[in-house]
């Protein structure tokens, strides 16, 4: 569970870390949310046990960071804050609800006078309390421990009825898992279509709100970062198994908000072909090893970075589970030099692991605003 700590309180900084001179020139918000929708099967088992649709409430809590420097001007002043989420499963006797609690930022694309259409991205703990239980709760599948990760994309379109009002609409996908940290953990994912009402304590003044473009590109750079994380086979097995990465990682700088780049994976896995743990040896060391090559792309917001890479596998001893993996996270830049981040790792849909990390960087033009 410290992974999904160290989550909450990395995202949780942001605030401090994005937080204005003026705060006088902050926009303060509540957002009330209801959502309706269903759970997406990604496996029969998942589908066997959903017999309901599900619904949601949910509350932001938001600030529109004044629009004083360069990263709030180039996407156009984005809402920082806090969401509480709780909501259905689509099987209230086996899956129950679940309350997530997540730090989110909500990127403006297309705005006018009245009318915005954005996009929420959001990542933070949920607490399932109907989990797996061997015993009481066994055709539970889906979710196997009572704190999971909690995953939110959000596209809506707002409507300001005055300055203090206004009304948004949108469809949205949550997914909740713990990242194999233990098993069972199939996962769910959650698509609801949405409406809501916000409200703003301070007066909002869009006709004050500038966009400037910034023509300046972020620098190429390279990358090597070493992850950590933990993982669960089997709920046969309650053995915790050590995983690593060692990835290196060269970016370009397309334009003043965005990285394209390729890099090469080196995996380790102790849970590697650990399912049947008490009737397999364990096998060589040599064996726990595989290499990859993947592509990525990173928003890059002040000092933090969201990353979404994909990769394939390319050398192997053990077979993987999947032949294409992808990783998702943030990574935060402590100095010119050093970096940290945390990341999840999935096979089409399915998590793998939580990994936690820290990282050397190489600029490879000096420009950098």
């Amino acid at each position: 569970m410290k992974n999904y700590f160290l989550l909450f309180i990395f995202f949780l900084l942001s605030k401090n870390i994005f937080a204005q001179e003026n705060p006088e020139k902050d926009i303060f918000n509540t957002t009330v949310r209801f959502h309706y929708g269903v759970v997406m099967p990604h496996h029969k088992s998942i589908s066997y046990l959903v017999n309901d649709r599900i619904s949601a409430f949910e509350l932001n809590m938001g600030y529109l960071p004044s629009n004083e420097k360069n990263w709030t001007k180039l996407y156009k002043q984005p809402e920082i804050g806090l969401g509480l989420y709780h909501g259905s499963l689509g099987n209230d006797r086996v899956l129950g609800n679940v309350t997530a609690i997540f730090p989110y930022i909500n990127f403006p694309l297309v705005q006018s006078n009245k009318w915005e259409f954005s996009t929420q991205l959001g990542f933070g703990l949920g607490y399932v309390k109907k989990h797996f239980d061997p015993v009481e709760n066994y055709t539970n599948v889906a979710i196997g421990t009572k704190f999971n990760a909690f995953f939110k994309l959000l596209v809506q379109s707002s409507y300001t009825i005055s300055p203090k009002w206004g009304i948004n609409a949108g469809i949205g996908f949550n997914h909740l898992s713990n990242g194999s940290i233990s098993a069972i953990n199939k996962g769910l994912n959650l698509l609801t279509s949405n409406i809501g009402v916000s409200y703003y304590w301070n007066e909002k003044k869009r006709k004050t709100y500038t966009t400037t473009f910034i023509k300046n590109k972020l620098p190429n750079e390279f990358l090597v970062i070493w992850g950590n994380g933990m993982k669960q086979v089997s709920e046969k097995d309650h053995h915790n198994y050590y995983t690593s990465s060692l990835s290196g990682n060269y970016s370009f700088g397309i334009n003043s908000k965005q990285k394209l780049g390729f890099g090469i994976d080196l995996f380790y896995n102790k849970a590697a072909n650990r399912g049947k743990w008490d009737f397999d040896p364990e096998i060589s060391f040599k064996n726990r090893f595989s290499q990859a090559l993947f592509i990525s792309h990173d928003l890059v917001i002040e000092k933090f970075s969201i990353i979404a890479n994909i990769g394939v596998y390319t050398f192997y001893k053990t077979e993987p589970e999947k032949p294409i993996y992808t990783r998702l996270g943030i990574r935060y830049r402590l100095n010119d030099y050093l970096l940290t981040s945390l990341s999840l790792k999935a096979h089409m849909g399915k998590a793998d692991y939580i990994e936690l990390g820290i990282g050397y960087r190489i600029k490879r033009n000096k420009s950098e605003k």
